[in-house]
């Protein structure tokens, strides 16, 4: 949907969505509770975000591309957040 009334209220950081997509949900699933009990994951110190790979190492390991994995870590770096709203250029 491009000229859907909600997309002004999706503004970040000055930019408005181009197009968004609406998804009906028919059923959802929840997991047991007593799982996420035991795991705990309120509770910072229990988290590791370290024995997760980087995005730069998914992305070479599911996505065809030309880059080395040393350049794509440098790409998602610390920077990568920072890109994601750069201004737009006009098309044309």
């Amino acid at each position: 949907m491009r000229d859907a009334p909600f997309l002004d209220r999706m503004v970040v950081q000055g930019h408005r969505p181009d197009l968004a997509m609406i998804v009906e949900i028919e059923q959802i699933f929840f997991h047991c509770a007593k799982a996420f009990l035991r795991a705990e994951l309120w509770r910072p110190e229990t988290w590791n975000p370290g024995a997760l790979p980087s995005h730069a190492r998914i992305v070479k390991a599911v996505q065809h591309t030309e880059e080395t994995l040393e350049e794509l870590e440098r790409y998602y770096g610390p920077s990568y957040a920072d890109r994601l709203y750069r201004a737009r250029r006009p098309a044309g």
